[in-house]
């Protein structure tokens, strides 16, 4: 419906966000994919509830990066689709997840958390 362009206050999109917020990210055995398109469609809502996902988000996914040798950087395959896909893939959703805000903007723009949207600067290449 986001893409429909559905209104991010009408009855359907409250619904669908709130039942995301009471679907929390898992700290033991973590889905990356529900993690990314919640946190896609979280953004894309943008209010309090992405306000709260987003404080889980930057707490959660950073605990559960590997910290020391080889594997420092990268996320542990647990469950879902991440785990068919192996250590790449959930690096890959867990890192596209805390980068949301850097790849793509807000669908309706940044509805009262204009503080929380980080300062984008554009490279002008035409002066390069």
């Amino acid at each position: 419906r986001q893409l429909d362009l559905v209104a991010p206050t009408a009855p359907m999109q409250i619904e669908s966000a709130q039942q995301l917020k009471m679907t929390p990210m898992k700290t033991r055995r973590p889905d990356y994919y529900y993690i990314y398109y919640a946190t896609l469609a979280l953004y894309q809502h943008q209010g309090p509830i992405w306000s709260e996902w987003n404080v889980s988000l930057k707490d959660v996914l950073p605990n559960l990066q590997e910290k020391t040798g080889s594997l420092e950087g990268s996320w542990d395959p647990s469950r879902g689709l991440a785990e068919t896909g192996g250590r790449i893939t959930s690096t890959a959703l867990a890192t596209l997840s805390l980068e949301v805000y850097y790849r793509i903007l807000p669908i309706y723009g940044f509805r009262g958390d204009e503080k929380a949207a980080p300062e984008i600067k554009v490279r002008d290449n035409d002066k390069e």
